[in-house]
């Protein structure tokens, strides 16, 4: 009796080998921006979480300067029940922003040479 082999008994830990190595080179393209912003007295935001919710770093600093616009709009810290805090988490909240506009935008030099079709020089 023969005993045939299928070509996918090969082919399946390869490919599950290259899904993953893909998946780490993506995941490290993709971390430019910081996990974690945090202030000298301890508060921290978690831009990390907030960038894998919203799905890109883009739409989370949309998202955060919708929030700070809206607590803007409604007076600020001043009529919240504990203003202290209320400061302390726009605080953080700015620094996040802070954080996202650097991580998302271009420099003059990558914007000059993307238009060029070339590759930005490091």
């Amino acid at each position: 009796m023969q005993v045939i082999r299928s070509g996918f008994s090969y082919q399946r830990p390869v490919s599950v080998v290259f899904v993953l190595l893909l998946s780490s080179v993506d995941a490290r393209a993709e971390s430019v921006c910081p996990a974690y912003v945090a202030l000298p007295t301890g508060s921290a935001f978690n831009l990390a979480r907030l960038i894998a919710d919203t799905g890109s770093p883009e739409l989370a600093l949309r998202k955060i300067q919708a929030a700070l616009a809206q607590v803007t709009a409604a007076g600020g810290c001043p009529k919240a029940e504990e203003p202290n805090a209320c400061e302390e988490t726009l605080a953080v909240a700015r620094k996040a922003m802070a954080a996202l506009q650097a991580c998302t935008s271009h420099t003059p030099s990558e914007e000059t040479a993307e238009q060029n079709g070339q590759a930005p020089s490091k």
